[in-house]
């Protein structure tokens, strides 16, 4: 009766043991031993006393046993989890060094990229043609970037123009004037890269429709002598596309582009004074000779006309003589925007010398060109500015001559012109005389 009560329990010790553990196992066999002491009690049987005094022994046998077993277990278990762990850091160390690698190719890749880059952009003598080439490998360098922008500055103006865009989805750049984030970048005169624009506080008030598509955003200005020349940006409708080294990758563009750039706009500069009046904006003198000599050429080859106007402001002197020399530099800008605003853009304004002007009119004949000349007449007449804040006006003469029958030369043609305009001063001024 007592004997399957010890099987019983050393059943109940070794599966508690096996599936529960040594503490769980140990619980439960006390209590098994405990309900066959119960019943020696109970029954009073001595014998029953002496099994349970061996079956204490063998119970004292079997902890000792399984106490090893699970020794052995827990060390081969220790020993398991410590390859196991010993093997994932084998393959973490290896995941960084291949990391590090593609890293290491990446920045080597780049480094290349951007020697050529450098060779490249040295080949291009245009600024349109650098800052076209500029957004063109750097939206090929950066895969997450939907769109890249560069913007140079207006000096005159002291404002941003789009000198070159590109889109992956070839759509329209529409914002002309730079984004928030290229005002701000300009304003700061430093870098910026922008996680998530919609959460970032610096551009929540300023942001309008346009800047919304634009999450994350990365935008390094391009100085030179610490003069900021524009503005280099990538975005993308996405968040937290770009990071600090991509940002760093951009500077870099931006260094060696701004250099380029810098040389380009100072040549540009130059030969724009070589050919404009610097007060007035218009070509001079010397530009419209070579201009009226191809018109003379391709007028000959094409059998057609065109028209030379000069026109002189009348009492000029005065103007000087009362008001001063900056007064006088006033008139003559003022005379100029007329002049611009009362013809083509295929037509060509030039100063002639001091207070004079000389407009060419290709495809013109004598009475078209006599309707143009009325035409500027009167707007000189009806333009009013301010001369020490007392409203005035001036008055010009002009003179007027057509191809061919001014004659066939250049100097045939200006001297001709200029013998109309002194016509037109000798019979009152303010007048538009042609050919004599």
């Amino acid at each position: 009766m007592i004997s399957p009560q010890f099987f019983i329990s050393y059943l109940i010790l070794i599966f508690a043991w096996a599936f529960s553990g040594p503490i769980v196992a140990a619980v439960l066999s006390f209590l098994a031993v405990a309900v066959v002491f119960y019943f020696c009690l109970a029954m009073k049987e001595p014998s029953y006393f002496l099994q349970i005094f061996f079956y204490g022994l063998l119970f004292l046998f079997i902890v000792s046993f399984l106490y090893e077993v699970q020794k052995k277990l827990n060390n081969r278990r220790l020993v398991y989890e410590k390859m196991l762990e010993d093997t994932l850091l084998a393959r973490e160390e290896s995941s960084k060094k291949v990391d590090l690698k593609k890293a290491l190719e990446d920045k080597i890749e780049r480094f290349i990229d951007l020697h050529r880059f450098s060779d490249v952009l040295k080949d291009k003598a245009d600024v349109n043609d650098v800052a076209d080439r500029m957004v063109a490998d750097v939206l090929a360098s950066f895969s997450n970037a939907q769109e890249c922008t560069l913007y140079l500055v207006d000096e005159t103006r002291e404002q941003l123009w789009l000198a070159a865009a590109r889109r992956k989805d070839n759509a329209v750049v529409r914002e002309k004037r730079g984004s928030v984030f290229d005002q701000w970048v300009l304003r700061r005169s430093r870098a910026v890269v922008v996680e998530d624009s919609r959460a970032d506080f610096r551009f929540g008030l300023e942001r309008n429709a346009q800047d919304i598509d634009l999450r994350s955003v990365a935008a390094s200005p391009l100085m030179s002598e610490n003069k900021v020349l524009g503005v280099l940006r990538i975005s993308s409708p996405e968040a937290a596309q770009f990071s600090p080294d991509d940002l760093r990758y951009l500077d870099i563009i931006s260094d060696l582009g701004a250099g380029i750039l810098r040389n380009r706009l100072l040549y540009k500069k130059m030969e724009e004074l070589a050919v404009h009046d610097s007060l007035t904006g218009l070509y001079l003198n010397r530009f419209f000779q070579s201009r009226l000599d191809e018109e003379i050429l391709r007028t000959q080859v094409n059998r057609k006309s065109f028209s030379v106007i000069l026109l002189d402001i009348d009492f000029f002197k005065r103007y000087n003589d009362e008001y001063g020399h900056s007064a006088g530099d006033l008139v003559i800008k003022s005379i100029a925007g007329v002049l611009q605003n009362c013809v083509s853009p295929v037509d060509t304004v030039a100063r002639y010398g001091g207070e004079e002007f000389v407009v060419l009119l290709p495809n013109k004949n004598k009475a078209e060109a006599m309707v143009i000349a009325e035409r500027i007449r009167l707007a000189i007449e009806g333009n009013h500015f301010y001369l020490r804040r007392i409203e005035s006006h001036v008055t010009a003469s002009l003179g007027v001559v057509s191809f061919p029958e001014a004659g066939f030369t250049r100097e045939e043609i200006i001297r001709l012109a200029d013998e109309n305009l002194y016509q037109a001063k000798r019979l009152g001024k303010n007048r538009v005389c042609g050919n004599i």
